[in-house]
């Protein structure tokens, strides 16, 4: 009988690291306990670990710090300068448009404060890994450059609900063409409306809500803290 292979073996290890139960990363996965999951630790036998799986564990172990290319290695797959994991050899994901996989951080924004979307104080709750071509057909900002929150408040309602998720693109801090960005308010991050005000100076930004309860209000560009552009949201129907 061939011995288990150095990518299961390796997976116990990460798992130990993360200081996580296999009872735990078998609930989370959503598989039976000493079953399912046990089986990839201790008697998978093949080179490499199914893709499908490693995905589902990359937001499991990056909480403890475990960085999703060394689970991503354990399927034969790596990841480039742009935060894009190039195709498996032999073939990509089920649902891997052009063989690409983008991993996005979610953050939680209450968490953030003054330093931002990409500040140190910034919190990593979770990361998704959606394929490029479902973001590629509207935005060619670098894998680095992305995030996902979560919309607090009721101030862009009815276009963007509390508790929805939106996709972010801090590279892009500039309101011209206007359009919906995350800002830092003073107190928190919040998502609303900017707009260069036409030959204003210093160059100044109007910012408005959807909602009409709240007051538009105006501040220099530099005193608008623009943090990125909203350019997708998730929502469920």
């Amino acid at each position: 009988m061939p011995a288990i292979s150095a990518a299961s073996r390796k997976l116990k290890l990460l798992r130990q690291r993360a200081g996580l139960s296999i009872r735990q990363v078998a609930q989370a996965l959503g598989m039976e306990y000493g079953s399912s999951y046990q089986h990839y630790e201790d008697r998978y036998k093949k080179p490499l670990l199914p893709l499908e799986l490693v995905l589902k564990l990359v937001p499991i172990f990056a909480p403890a710090g475990i960085e999703a290319a060394e689970l991503y290695a354990l399927a034969g797959a790596g990841v480039d300068a742009t935060g894009e994991r190039p195709a498996v050899a032999g073939g990509g994901a089920k649902g891997d448009t052009a063989g690409r996989i983008l991993r996005i951080p979610e953050l939680d924004v209450r968490a953030a404060a003054g330093d931002g979307l990409t500040g140190e104080g910034a919190k990593i709750i979770d990361e998704w890994a959606l394929p490029s071509g479902m973001v590629r057909h509207y935005s060619t900002a670098p894998a680095s450059d992305l995030r996902i929150i979560t919309v607090m408040g009721d101030s862009m309602e009815p276009t963007l609900q509390p508790g929805q998720r939106v996709l972010v693109d801090t590279g892009d801090r500039n309101p011209s063409p206007p359009g919906v960005f995350v800002v830092w308010d003073g107190l928190g991050l919040v998502v609303k409306r900017c707009q260069m005000v036409p030959h204003s100076e210093p160059p100044r930004v109007r910012i408005t809500s959807d909602n009409t309860k709240y007051d538009a209000y105006e501040r220099t560009l530099s005193e608008a803290y623009i943090q990125g552009r909203v350019i997708g949201q998730w929502r469920w129907l």
